[in-house]
């Protein structure tokens, strides 16, 4: 992705959710400058668990068709203990864009719509191999109501409502086509990206980043840039 991307994906978040009256923590408005300025020891924890913005299209090249833009609120880590034994993420998805389909090894979450667009998901199975099941039925929990789905189904779920997925379920979640900007959101067990996600079609969660213009607003992978935070 270009550096020109994520900035413009991030101001169109920070105005989806100022639209809707949500907050991030301060840090989630500080430019490259005020990360230099008011990051210490302090922010360790910041560092260590990820928090903060990421910014994504897959590695598709195709940002606006397959992509999202998020800010990790919550987080820890499983060894060493640093953190919450939980995650917590806000997500912000432009209409028609998507996430591949993926699964989690480990982490169970609720993804969560709350307001602006149409949360949009769609569920399979996966066999043994990991390849995905397109033929067995299976089941999931909305909001802790029972839900028996067909292998392709897709759900809606309305501003409010979320859906449960489990470790090893394929799943892809979008905002409707002919929507609005939609903002959502996770609540989980402990993220860890670099090696709790099984993809398809070549899908990946980190990609390269093209420094085409200067950041706006750091990612949560250019910490390592700031030997304050370190």
């Amino acid at each position: 992705m270009k550096r020109s991307q994520i900035n413009a994906a991030i101001e169109n978040a920070h105005r989806a959710l100022r639209e809707h009256g949500i907050r991030l923590p301060e840090y989630g408005y500080w430019s490259p400058d005020d990360w230099r300025r008011n990051a210490g020891p302090g922010h360790h924890r910041i560092y260590e668990n990820m928090l903060g913005w990421a910014c994504t299209d897959f590695g598709q090249g195709d940002f606006d068709r397959c992509g999202i833009t998020m800010f990790d609120v919550r987080n820890g880590t499983p060894e060493p203990n640093l953190g919450t034994p939980y995650g917590e993420k806000i997500f912000v998805l432009k209409p028609g864009q998507r996430l591949p389909f993926h699964f989690h090894y480990n982490k169970t979450e609720d993804i969560i719509s709350y307001a602006g667009g149409t949360l949009m998901i769609e569920l399979y199975n996966a066999n043994p191999d990991e390849t995905m099941d397109e033929t067995t039925p299976g089941v999931v929990y909305c909001d802790g109501v029972r839900k028996p789905f067909e292998p392709g189904q897709i759900f809606e779920i309305p501003h409010g409502q979320s859906l449960t997925i489990v470790p090893r379920l394929y799943h892809r979640f979008w905002a409707k086509d002919d929507g609005a900007v939609l903002v959502g959101g996770e609540i989980s067990t402990i993220s860890v990206p670099r090696t709790d996600n099984k993809f398809t079609a070549g899908g990946r969660r980190f990609v390269p980043i093209e420094e085409d213009v200067e950041p706006t607003y750091l990612l949560n992978v250019d910490y390592d840039k700031l030997h304050e935070v370190a």
